[in-house]
């Protein structure tokens, strides 16, 4: 079983690559569709991506000795496991500045194509936990990753004057959650709202929801802006679009594009 499993991976790789070679991409299986979010633990981050042949999956996961190591996986979709299993695979060793909290790169590990007991395998598990099987050293032993959408970063619909910038924490189970900065009006403008905000992702849904505090900013006579709070607390709804834009659920619908420049000082 063990060969004709290789066989068909080689097969499936060769057809992949006449495929790419041809100018043709190979279609998404529906069965591997629910992989590609982000997805996230205590202090990391496994992202999952679509690619022509299959499908690129990446881990990083810092430890509280201030050292970590990122994780690169090429897999293709396994219908009879419903699974995503690894054709090769790298690991890049990191230390973490404690002065400046920069990381510094250190030696690859191993990379290189997998055999049969050194790949990695993913899967979704009843509860909705993605899994980490890694053949190498074991090291996703106990880790269950909750599925966080893909939402990080800088989102923008200049006609509605909107802005909207996710941020994932993560660094511990307290921390498990998006700081959402959104921007209503121009900020060189007379006047412009701010709100600062957490929320959840909720699998089930699709949405994102957060709350938080508006601050409102204003233009005086001599052109300085005066802030003012009024202390409630707001609440926002956010989802992905088929064509992945953010749609943000207001009176009107806002439908927001990635920045790709993202937010600059």
């Amino acid at each position: 079983m063990k060969k004709l499993t290789g066989i068909l991976l080689v097969i499936m790789m060769l057809v992949a690559m006449i495929c790419t070679a041809s100018g043709d991409e190979v279609p998404q299986t529906e069965g591997g569709k629910k992989f590609e979010n982000d997805w996230a633990i205590p202090g990391g981050k496994a992202e999952i991506y679509h690619e022509e042949e299959g499908y690129r999956v990446t881990l990083d996961i810092a430890r509280d000795d201030g050292t970590g190591a990122r994780w690169e996986y090429s897999c293709y979709y396994h219908e009879d496991t419903d699974s995503l299993s690894s054709v090769s695979s790298s690991r890049l060793d990191y230390t973490i500045n404690p002065d400046n909290g920069e990381r510094v790169l250190g030696e690859y590990a191993y990379e290189g194509l997998d055999d049969e007991n050194s790949g990695a395998e993913f899967t979704i598990d009843r509860d909705g936990f993605l899994i980490w099987k890694d053949g190498r050293e074991d090291a996703g032993a106990g880790l269950k990753f909750i599925n966080i959408g893909r939402f990080d970063g800088l989102w923008k619909n200049e006609k509605e004057e909107t802005e909207v910038q996710f941020m994932w924490n993560g660094l511990t189970e307290d921390e498990m959650f998006y700081t959402v900065y959104i921007t209503r009006g121009k900020i060189d403008g007379d006047v412009y709202a701010q709100f600062l905000m957490n929320g959840n992702y909720d699998p089930s849904t699709g949405k994102l929801t957060a709350d938080g505090t508006c601050t409102l900013y204003t233009k005086n006579a001599a052109g300085e802006y005066e802030s003012s709070d009024d202390g409630e607390t707001y609440d926002a709804i956010f989802s992905k679009t088929e064509d992945g834009k953010v749609y943000y659920e207001t009176d009107n619908g806002i439908e927001l594009e990635y920045d790709l420049l993202g937010v600059q000082d």
